[in-house]
């Protein structure tokens, strides 16, 4: 969460250079005090950031405020996304509600989001990094529901006791609910219908019905196949294996084997020349070889040393350590695939050598997703922090570092971030190193235990 806000704070302050001039007013978390100074500032008629107002119970901050005219404005609210999402028209409407209430005359109403079409060549430009939509037909035709909102929102918040709503798929949309675990606490601990393969509009189905664990479907039930084999596997505690699917797949290997993973990160503003918003920017390989059935796993790895462009590094090891021949094994391949594309765009040298590489990846996801193999306690997931729980004695439990968007978050504030300790930035160094080697060494663990299967 810190990160999101961040990157949002990052975003705005970018946004700010399109104004010159502008006034940023500093932030006082009493709102009649804010809204006091801020309607000081906007005597002067400059661009305001950050001005806030009051209108009866409603108290909104504005990213910018443009003068267009004495006593008119545009108001234009800055979003980290790469489009214009419905939610955000409540936002603009719930402030534009605000500051007229404030005396303030809105012309205008923008969002302003990032065009995740540029791409970055020398300084970021902030003219082509963002797009601006008009927004302000649809943020009159919410106005009317805005204090009815207001209104319904204070008559909760009052309540003695928490209101009884019914769970729903609301639960998630248009974000998250941060006491989820509250509401849904009644499913069972382990195996709840939701953990349906594809399967969530069954899933509400079955709890209108009062069934809440997959061991519990009835067999009057439709299921899809792959649905059939979870709920087989849910009432015996028994994995299913498809032996020769398994035998089939691995026959599509051929050795070397190269196990590779990519750790990544993904700004909203590009920090490398050649790359654009969102782009996954490799920062970190892990890499084991195989070069023939039986032998010692050979360990190669890159963490990039700092905030230079690591590409044109990682592209050049990899084109060495990954032969001519022989199948270049990732779970979830179509992320390794897509990174190494996107960075041999950046540079074009390697584009016919990554075209040659992606014809010998083999995605190590395949049996899994296709249920050639389901333990019960993967609970509906074919990702490797479930399966390789289930079919090795590793996992991801009591790591600093568990999982791909931690790496990316912790790899840029100690990269990037300032008054980072050389102590700080050594442990946390060591935390990616160890992360990404499992997720290779547990690829190895995973292949090895497919085997062990079919003989």
């Amino acid at each position: 969460t810190q990160a999101i806000m961040d990157q949002g704070k990052a975003v705005g302050e970018l946004a700010h250079t399109l104004f010159p001039g502008g006034i940023l007013l500093q932030r006082d978390y009493m709102p009649d005090k804010q809204a006091e100074k801020s309607l000081e500032a906007a005597e002067l008629c400059k661009p305001l950031f950050e001005a806030g107002f009051i209108f009866k119970q409603a108290y909104a901050l504005a990213d910018i405020l443009n003068p267009v005219a004495k006593d008119i404005w545009d108001l234009i609210e800055i979003k980290s996304s790469s489009s214009v999402k419905d939610e955000h028209y409540y936002d603009v409407a719930f402030q534009k509600y605000t500051y007229e209430g404030a005396g303030l005359k809105i012309r205008k109403c923008y969002l302003m989001y990032i065009n995740n079409q540029y791409v970055r060549k020398g300084d970021v430009d902030p003219e082509k990094l963002f797009a601006t939509e008009d927004v302000t037909k649809q943020a009159d035709e919410l106005i009317p529901e805005i204090e009815t909102n207001i209104a319904d929102m204070f008559e909760t918040i009052r309540k003695k006791d928490a209101p009884q709503i019914k769970v729903g798929q609301h639960c998630s949309s248009p974000y998250p609910c941060p006491i989820e675990d509250i509401c849904w606490g009644f499913l069972p601990e382990k195996g709840d219908i939701f953990c349906l393969y594809s399967g969530k509009k069954k899933a509400y189905e079955l709890l209108e019905r009062g069934v809440l664990s997959i061991a519990d479907i009835k067999e009057d039930v439709k299921l899809s196949d792959k649905q059939s084999i979870q709920v087989e596997c849910h009432k015996t505690g028994l994995p299913y294996v498809d032996k020769k699917g398994i035998k089939d797949f691995l026959g599509t290997l051929e050795y070397p084997l190269y196990l590779l993973d990519f750790e990544t990160m993904n700004p909203a503003i590009p920090a490398y020349d050649n790359s654009r918003p969102f782009e996954a920017i490799p920062f970190q390989y892990s890499l084991y070889i195989i070069k023939d059935k039986g032998a010692k796993p050979e360990h190669h790895s890159y963490l990039a040393p700092g905030d230079k462009d690591s590409r044109p590094e990682i592209l050049k090891q990899l084109k060495a350590l990954l032969g001519q021949s022989g199948s270049v094994i990732a779970y979830n391949a179509t992320f390794e695939k897509t990174t190494l594309r996107h960075a041999s765009e950046a540079y074009p040298e390697y584009q016919g050598w990554v075209t040659s590489v992606e014809e010998r990846v083999i995605d190590l996801l395949t049996p899994f997703r296709g249920f050639l193999y389901y333990h019960p306690d993967q609970a509906g997931s074919a990702s490797l922090k479930n399966v390789l729980p289930v079919l090795t004695k590793s996992s991801y439990d009591n790591m600093e570092i568990a999982d791909g968007v931690m790496a990316s978050i912790e790899y840029c504030r100690v990269t990037f971030g300032k008054d980072i300790a050389e102590k700080e930035r050594q442990r946390i160094r060591a935390a990616l190193e160890k992360y990404c080697d499992l997720d290779t060494k547990g690829m190895i663990g995973v292949l090895e235990e497919l085997s062990r299967i079919c003989e």
